[in-house]
């Protein structure tokens, strides 16, 4: 997908950009067939300990893990990206879709940081857990990232609307560089004293295939999810080559260079390994400047 002047010109004037129908059934279901059977396998497990009343393999995709949750929490646990190691979830970081709005950004060698994360949003009347307060994607990097560029690609794989926890934004608030976090009940968070004056909030409800593309310095947060169903989405950064990650204890992988393809990490097994190896040697690294 070839991004208009009109498009990028949006982007970089208000520090985000949402884009409709990106990515179809045949890009999505084989993330989904794979949480799917990881949720499928662990329900069984459940239930076979006697920890639920029933594996609830009749609800829907949008549905199961919420009721599975609500009787046995573990359920939920190492779900995200880097945890579960999916190799659908691998293709799906080097899209060629996912790619060609990346370049349009950040250039040719295209670097996906290892900061990524899979969300699935179980309803707040059931978890009590507060949604993502406001905040700066560079704010959960090290000081190293702060003079560069990096992409946040939001992709949500269910329908998203402001009752299920849509995301929003604050328009213009990149311009203001870097803004003091703090950690509250919530999470790490810009407070209200030091967010930009006079910015309106702006959700962004989205259907599954569109995608929300931010500047790291955007301000953001979530809505609570008021459904009775769980929001599903990936957040995704990506930045050129020469840049560092502000993660450099967690595994980066090239995923496109137009000068030197044959450099691409894109192998499977590989990416399984490097990130074994860096979850069992980075234990006790503080990964934010921010401390609790």
């Amino acid at each position: 997908m070839r991004l208009t002047e009109s498009e990028v010109s949006f982007f970089h004037e208000n520090g985000y950009l949402l884009l409709e129908d990106v990515l179809d059934e045949s890009d999505l279901a084989p993330v989904i067939d794979e949480y799917s059977d990881i949720i499928d396998e662990r329900a069984e497990r459940l239930h076979k300990e006697g920890k639920t009343t029933s594996t609830y393999s009749e609800k829907p995709f949008t549905e199961r893990l919420h009721f599975l949750a609500a009787e046995a929490q573990e359920v939920t646990a190492d779900l995200d990206i880097m945890r579960a190691r999916g190799e659908a979830t691998f293709n799906f970081l080097k899209n060629p879709k996912i790619l060609d709005i990346a370049e349009s950004f950040v250039g040719s060698e295209i670097v996906c940081n290892p900061i990524q994360h899979i969300r699935s949003v179980l309803p707040i009347k059931e978890t009590q857990r507060l949604p993502t307060p406001w905040h700066q994607d560079a704010g959960v990097c090290w000081p190293d990232t702060d003079p560069y560029f990096m992409l946040t690609i939001w992709i949500p794989i269910v329908d998203v609307t402001e009752e299920n926890g849509c995301l929003q934004v604050l328009p213009g608030s990149h311009k203001f560089g870097l803004l003091t976090h703090g950690w509250n009940e919530a999470g790490l968070a810009v407070p209200p004293e030091h967010q930009p004056p006079n910015l309106t909030p702006q959700p962004l409800p989205i259907r599954a295939g569109g995608v929300i593309l931010f500047h790291n310095y955007t301000l953001h947060s979530a809505k609570p999810n008021k459904s009775d169903t769980v929001r599903w989405s990936f957040d995704l950064r990506y930045h050129d080559v020469y840049q560092p990650t502000g993660r450099p204890y967690y595994p980066s992988f090239l995923m496109r260079s137009r000068l030197r393809p044959e450099a691409c990490q894109t192998d499977y097994e590989t990416w399984c390994k490097r990130w074994e190896f860096a979850l069992q040697n980075s234990k006790g690294v503080q990964a934010y400047r921010w401390l609790r």
